[in-house]
């Protein structure tokens, strides 16, 4: 599957409905603004892959692949999916595109159940809030999440 990709960050631009009435004719200007209108719907919604974190980990804001425009956090809803009840081994890096090693030890000794507690991603900051629940010691704060971001870019009206 090919990536798209764009030379310039796209926005959206007034066309006024009498600029492309029937029986008018249809200049350069409104084609070039149509256009660019057509590729500003094309990546006005964006699902970002983000990457793997743990408990206490920063989302940064993310970055458009397709045209390069960095989202502000307002515009994005971070969705964390539980991966792993186990925390990531070392050299474990927060953000890393492939599923971490995991740890040989975990605090889950002798609990029948382990299930996710929190799941959180503070819209705010980015901090990561892992921790899963043990029947046998309770909650705590460990566990892996795969990060997704739905960014919506806000309709700014270029009028030109």
């Amino acid at each position: 599957m090919s990536q798209l990709t764009f030379t310039a960050i796209p926005g959206f631009f007034d066309l006024a409905d009498s600029a492309i009435a029937g029986n008018q004719p249809l200049t350069d200007d409104s084609l070039q603004k149509i256009s660019h209108n057509a590729k500003f719907a094309a990546v006005r919604c964006e699902i970002i892959f983000m990457g793997f974190y743990t408990n206490g980990n920063n989302v940064p804001a993310p970055v458009s692949p397709v045209d390069g425009y960095a989202y502000s956090r307002a515009e994005c809803l971070f969705i964390p999916v539980l991966v792993s009840t186990r925390q990531p081994a070392p050299g474990f890096v927060p953000g890393q595109a492939s599923f971490p090693a995991l740890a040989n030890a975990d605090n889950y000794q002798g609990s029948l159940v382990a299930a996710p507690y929190e799941l959180d991603i503070n819209d705010a900051t980015g901090v990561v809030a892992c921790s899963v629940y043990g029947s046998a010691n309770g909650a705590q704060n460990q566990g892996t999440v795969k990060v997704y971001a739905v960014c919506q870019r806000s309709s700014v009206n270029q009028n030109n």
